[in-house]
């Protein structure tokens, strides 16, 4: 199969398969702008000078936390591209199942997939170069001592730039890949099956490891502290040890809401007495994993958000605790003290918490995604149910169950296993630390001025100890329910606008849809 051909089959399809290559260049481009980001922020060389006017861009230790902040943001993203490589998946693995029983191999096939991705991601990637660049240029606004609200005045490193150019396309590839590898090895992949073994523990395990990667955090740093290496390396594990962890958790979430839909469909198979809820329950046991691919990029958004939530009430409590132990200690040796605030931190958790806004936008555009390609990819089925004499009504009450019923466990498992990420990767802030020192205790007669005798000052000196603030970590229960309920709200008014698919989908003529 020579490249003309290559191109000409990866180019075939219909309206659905260019609105998927249309999304899988807005995602690229999404990722690859917040790549390049976080690449210049790594860039800004230290120095002595205040450059810019945030302080998380002045202070050499907070840019690394910022730039993987913005690599973290790129995890939904790719979620988005995994979700826009299903849009109109039937109908494009029966295109490519037909082209391996005309003799294609399973190589062949692949390579047709991958092209087709590479003609959206690769335009995607440039689209976001583009973006990045412009957008330096309008946002450079430095004021009239120099200083930047933004790191315009760098740009990556050319080995960052060139793999950031590489790694987007290949990644979506990857994922594109992975997602038909059925129709790429057998042409009998496209066969839906019935799932009718228990749940296995996969997720589990999997959100297991990600909580354990970021309970190596702490020792690995304390490993580091003792035995100095070199001075990327500890930045480079214990960041590894974290994004380990969010992907794992992420993926054991994702994946877990399979188990969660399939026991709600088998709840509903048992225990509903209505049309509606019976075919819902029928639905979600036939397909558990539907409830994965529909919210796999909110769920990550939602992990991230809530660690964010929960890593920022740890900070905060930490520093203000650490305050108070510092403000006792100056009081007690008669030292003047000024407080330095938390003001930092909290704008620092605020662009966390917009980077998740931002995270939950790109899912809900995902989830539209996936909610209007299940309702198009049944359309046949739907119009048989209505052809049967089952009313319209029954069918949009049985999406809604199918779609609504596995969201609040689903959100409330992704916040919880947010939350909890922090608490493992920083499990020692239970108490401040000791402060003490040596202070001269004349006797009894002797008056205060004998110890400015320096033996007369050793001989009679005692340890004097502040007491210690113990930290107390309050759980961010209001900013995790508001992302809690904005998620389960933003899906609610989703799913009731993908309804609207549903008349232009149970047409009688829909029938002939092959």
């Amino acid at each position: 199969m020579n490249l003309l051909t290559t191109l000409r089959l990866s180019v075939a399809g219909s309206r659905s398969d260019h609105v998927r290559i249309a999304l899988t260049a807005l995602s690229s481009a999404l990722g690859t702008v917040t790549l390049l980001c976080a690449a210049a922020v790594i860039a800004v060389p230290p120095a002595l000078a205040v450059r810019y006017t945030n302080d998380l861009l002045n202070e050499s230790g907070l840019r690394p936390g910022v730039a993987l902040a913005m690599v973290l943001l790129t995890v939904p993203a790719l979620a988005l591209v995994a979700q826009c490589s299903r849009l109109g998946a039937p109908a494009r693995e029966h295109r490519l199942a037909a082209i391996r029983m005309a003799g294609a191999t399973p190589r062949q096939i692949v390579r047709i997939v991958a092209v087709e991705t590479g003609l959206a991601s690769v335009p995607g990637a440039a689209a976001g170069f583009a973006v990045f660049l412009l957008g330096r240029a309008l946002l450079d606004a430095p004021d009239a001592q120099g200083r930047r609200p933004l790191p315009t005045d760098v740009l990556p490193h050319a080995a960052a730039m060139a793999g950031i150019a590489s790694g987007v396309p290949l990644v979506v590839a990857a994922l594109t890949v992975l997602t038909l590898r059925r129709a790429a090895l057998t042409p009998l992949g496209v066969v839906r099956r019935t799932r009718r073994s228990k749940p296995r523990v996969t997720p589990g395990v999997l959100i297991a490891t990600g909580l354990g990667a970021c309970a190596l955090v702490e020792p690995v740093h304390a490993y580091f502290t003792r035995n100095p290496r070199a001075d990327d390396l500890p930045l480079l594990v214990t960041g590894g040890l974290v994004v380990i962890g969010v992907l794992a958790v992420g993926i054991g979430v994702v994946t877990g809401t399979g188990w969660i839909t399939y026991t709600i469909g088998r709840t509903l198979q048992r225990y509903a007495r209505k049309p509606a809820g019976l075919l819902a329950g029928r639905r979600m046991t036939a397909d558990p994993w539907s409830g994965s691919r529909t919210f796999s990029a909110m769920l990550v958004a939602l992990v991230i958000g809530s660690a964010a939530a929960g890593l920022a009430a740890l900070t905060v409590a930490s520093v203000s605790a650490q305050q108070e132990n510092t403000r006792r200690f100056a009081a007690l040796v008669g030292e003047p003290y000024e407080p330095a605030g938390t003001g930092l931190y909290e704008r620092a958790y605020e662009l966390v918490g917009y980077a998740a806004l931002v995270a939950l936008v790109i899912a809900a555009a995902g989830l539209l995604v996936a909610l209007a390609d299940t309702v198009l990819a049944q359309r046949r089925a739907l119009a048989s149910l209505i052809a049967t004499g089952t009313p319209r009504h029954i069918l949009a009450r049985a999406i809604g169950w199918q779609t609504l019923a596995p969201v609040a466990p689903a959100v409330s498992l992704a916040v919880l296993a947010g939350v909890l990420l922090p608490r493992f990767a920083v499990p020692d802030a239970s108490d401040t630390v000791d402060m003490q020192t040596w202070r001269c205790s004349p006797l009894p007669g002797d008056g205060i001025g004998a110890c400015e005798d320096q033996a007369y000052s050793q001989a009679h000196s005692v340890l004097v100890s502040a007491e210690k603030v113990p930290v107390i970590v309050n759980t961010p229960w209001d900013q995790v329910l508001m992302l809690a309920g904005t998620a389960i709200t933003a899906t609610m008014g989703i799913t009731l606008v993908s309804l609207l698919f549903l008349r232009m989908s149970t047409r009688a003529g829909e029938l002939r849809t092959a």
